[in-house]
């Protein structure tokens, strides 16, 4: 009988030191492990340099919206954009600076003067991912007149 309850003992002991320890080590990763580290925004050192295109034309002066966090279209609505800018009138380009790793949508407004009737506004968006929290990286943003 004493035998018996020295061993309940010893697994007793055993258990009351060893399940907090493996406790502690359970909690205890990389942050990155899971991708979850990413929190996009205008907190890192990525740039991206947007090309807006309209068939095979490039769209000059577009004005481009952001939504940090999003892979699926927020909506025409620019309030509901976390940041925006506009290419120059003479270039479809656009750069948007200081962009972290994460997730993004990314919607374009432009006019394709060649089109008639004139001023016809064309616009349209893409997801945007990215684990880069430095460089450059350049995208086409296709744009149309919402055929």
């Amino acid at each position: 009988m004493k035998k018996i309850s020295s061993i309940y003992w010893s697994v007793f002991v055993i258990m009351v030191f060893t399940v907090p320890v493996m406790l502690l080590f359970q909690g205890c990763k990389p942050e990155d492990e899971d991708g979850d580290d990413c929190s996009p925004g205008r907190s890192g050192n990525l740039r991206i340099v947007l090309n807006m295109i309209h068939h095979t034309r490039p769209i000059k002066g577009a004005t481009v919206y952001i939504k940090y966090g999003a892979v699926e279209f927020p909506g025409e609505d620019p309030g509901l954009y976390d940041y925006s800018t506009t290419a120059d009138a003479w270039s479809s380009f656009a750069a948007i600076d200081s962009l972290a790793c994460g997730q993004y949508y990314i919607y374009a407004v432009g006019i394709d003067s060649l089109l008639d009737p004139v001023n016809w506004i064309c616009k349209g968006g893409i997801p945007y991912n990215t684990s880069a929290s430095s460089g450059t990286d350049s995208l086409n943003v296709y744009i149309t007149e919402g055929d």
